[in-house]
């Protein structure tokens, strides 16, 4: 009898000591969370910061109390910062680049396998613009202009390369015929513009701001990619998981012509490591908070597609979806596979 009695004591025992080491090795809930986001003059940053405050809340209600906050440094940057988890928890970025740096393509050195996707935010349309007095109609007459190819690291420079290089234009082929190749933040390019000293910016989102600002000064003039250029483009391997689009005519104040372009879903990803409660709460905040009404409200009222709309999902799932957001998709009726 004291046998079997001893037994199930060290049964008992060695399922405490059991549960007690799943406990001390399951991963903690992070008390600081940073957003890793774009730049000033973006969509994304001020949509961002609305997001941070809105899941500091969320995390509190949810028994995990933690001080969000966001950094804009963009691109290649925060996924790699995200992969690594310890500065940088989750970020915005897109299906083209989430890709990239899961499968350890260019510009990613390695395979960052420990990226996981939770949702997505909006598709964001890609706009060229020039001075509207320049003269320039056409990417052609970009071979010798001065250019913002966008922030080092950052995907928008990706972007702008695959455009130009479907034009059969380089970076350095600009320099060589004596244009300029610049790194600035949307803001800096706009100022630069308006004081003439710029002659293309590229950025893609919703309504931007910064093209808001130089809509009145020096005014812009959108370029159109034709369906031939955009063919090229789009076999570009960096370009996974661009489309076709349209930004319709009137999306900007005196924009009264239709520009055909190409756009990208942005996505919200986060580390792997990170806890399931933590991640349901983070993507319940996307989908239910409302985080995306005031940044995005001009761009709503344009008519763009619906933002954070978590039918969108599986459309982008070209990397493993994190268990905490396949919980939350599960119970909206969401199959990802």
């Amino acid at each position: 009898m004291k046998t079997r009695k001893s037994i199930i004591a060290a049964i008992a025992c060695m399922a405490m000591v059991i549960v007690s080491c799943a406990s001390a090795f399951a991963a903690e809930a992070p008390k600081f969370v940073k957003i890793g986001t774009g730049f000033p003059g973006g969509i994304w940053y001020p949509a961002s910061a609305v997001l941070a405050s809105k899941l500091e809340a969320a995390l509190k209600k949810a028994g995990m109390p933690a001080q969000c906050s966001v950094q804009s440094t963009g691109g290649t940057f925060n996924v790699s910062a995200v992969n690594e988890g310890k500065d940088m928890q989750l970020c915005i970025t897109t299906s083209q680049n989430q890709y990239l740096a899961y499968k350890g393509m260019d510009p990613y050195k390695k395979p960052l396998t420990k990226l996981r996707l939770v949702g997505t935010q909006e598709l964001m349309i890609t706009q060229i613009i020039v001075p509207a007095n320049s003269g320039i109609n056409d990417f052609s007459q970009l071979k010798n202009k001065k250019v913002n190819g966008g922030k080092l690291a950052a995907t928008d420079r990706m972007m702008m390369e695959a455009i130009l290089g479907g034009y059969g234009i380089t970076f350095d082929g600009i320099k060589k015929a004596g244009g300029e190749v610049m790194a600035l933040g949307w803001d800096d390019a706009a100022t630069m513009m308006q004081d003439g000293h710029m002659d293309c910016i590229g950025t893609y989102g919703g309504l931007m701001p910064s093209i808001v600002n130089l809509i009145v000064q020096p005014g812009v003039k959108f370029l159109s990619i034709d369906d031939a250029h955009a063919k090229k483009i789009l076999a570009d391997p960096r370009m996974v998981g661009y489309v076709r689009a349209t930004m319709k005519p009137n999306t900007y104040d005196g924009q009264n012509y239709e520009v055909k372009t190409i756009a990208i879903p942005t996505t919200i990803i986060c580390n792997a490591d990170l806890p399931d409660k933590f991640v349901y709460t983070l993507t319940k905040t996307i989908y239910e908070s409302g985080y995306h009404k005031g940044p995005f409200e001009a761009t709503m009222a344009k008519g763009w597609p619906k933002i954070c709309n978590p039918q969108d999902v599986p459309s982008v799932a070209n990397i493993p979806l994190h268990p905490g957001a396949a919980k939350y998709l599960k119970e909206k009726g969401v199959k990802v596979k």
